[in-house]
């Protein structure tokens, strides 16, 4: 019995053949920016997250809440979140380098969801490092290890097959997850604030309150300036709701990503609120292999011209 064509595309979408470089190509981007820009600059530092864990709790996130019912009552968190710290960045050397690759991405996952859950327990919720903990969870579940690795190097001598199914499903998924946090965040916006979020008063308030904490001179400069303050909120929401457009239409991506970069450059500079970890994970939208093949390809004309 022939499948359905409708699903016989789904599943070619989310399960085509692939040799596995480019998501081996995207743990090493993602891992290299969690490791180099999030953990140093934009998280506690070991110290910070120690002193953090001795105060009661504001509003535990779940898993937090769920160490906190396994561990005694009257063990101290702070040698806890200080190991926690220490194995998450030895972790995520290993998944960078791709050793253990498999053992090593979850432990960093894990690793990495519990300091973005304690930094959230504290009355401050952050959801910048929710979708970078879930890519980082489906490197585990996939091999993700299969090209550009130690484990790579370690398998050379066994039999192989060249492509597998399971190497682009991460990527997709990543993808999904992208355009939904920018189209619920458009929703929002507009199911709790109506169409007033755009009046352009709404940004003011936040760019006068979050630039005189933070001194910022970009947003200090944008806030008096009522008219570029509404187009700005419409633009917002236009290109929220837009972000789909990478899946339906991908001649469409570099421009809308492109957009993504200056968007969240610009929210850093006037609100001092980082979403950088959704710029990384745009790497999931570039196709390395097809760039792979065509880098191959051009390498190959001189021999093919001279022969």
């Amino acid at each position: 019995m022939s499948p359905v064509p409708g699903i016989a595309r789904w599943e070619a979408w989310w399960f085509p053949p692939a040799s596995g470089l480019g998501l081996a190509i995207c743990r090493i981007l993602v891992v290299l920016g969690q490791l180099l820009i999030f953990m140093p600059f934009f998280l506690p530092s070991p110290a910070e997250y120690a002193a953090m864990a001795e105060r009661p709790l504001q509003d535990a996130q779940w898993l937090i809440r769920l160490v906190a019912e396994i561990l005694p009552p009257d063990v101290r968190w702070s040698p806890l979140v200080r190991g926690v710290h220490l194995v998450t960045l030895a972790a995520g050397v290993t998944t960078l380098v791709g050793a253990f690759t498999r053992t090593s991405a979850a432990l960093f996952a894990l690793g990495t969801w519990f300091l973005y859950s304690l930094e959230s327990s504290y009355g401050d919720l952050h959801h910048n490092g929710i979708l970078i903990s879930v890519f980082l969870l489906c490197l585990a579940l996939s091999p993700s290890g299969r090209h550009l690795s130690v484990d790579a190097l370690r398998r050379r001598r066994r039999p192989s097959s060249p492509t597998t199914s399971f190497a682009v499903w991460p990527m997709r998924l990543q993808q999904i997850l992208l355009s939904w946090s920018y189209v619920s965040n458009a929703v929002a916006k507009l199911t709790y604030g109506g169409v007033a979020w755009m009046n352009g008063y709404t940004l003011q308030q936040y760019l006068l309150t979050r630039s005189l904490d933070w001194e910022s001179p970009f947003g200090l400069w944008l806030a008096p300036r009522h008219g570029l303050c509404v187009a700005v909120s419409i633009a917002t929401i236009l290109y929220e709701l837009a972000f789909p457009l990478v899946l339906l239409a991908p001649r469409a991506r570099p421009v809308v990503l492109g957009l993504g970069v200056l968007f969240h450059l610009g929210i850093y500079l006037t609100l001092n609120v980082a979403f950088f970890e959704h710029v990384v994970l745009y790497a999931t939208f570039i196709d390395f292999e097809r760039l792979a093949d065509r880098a191959r390809g051009r390498a190959m004309i001189p021999v093919l011209r001279a022969a």
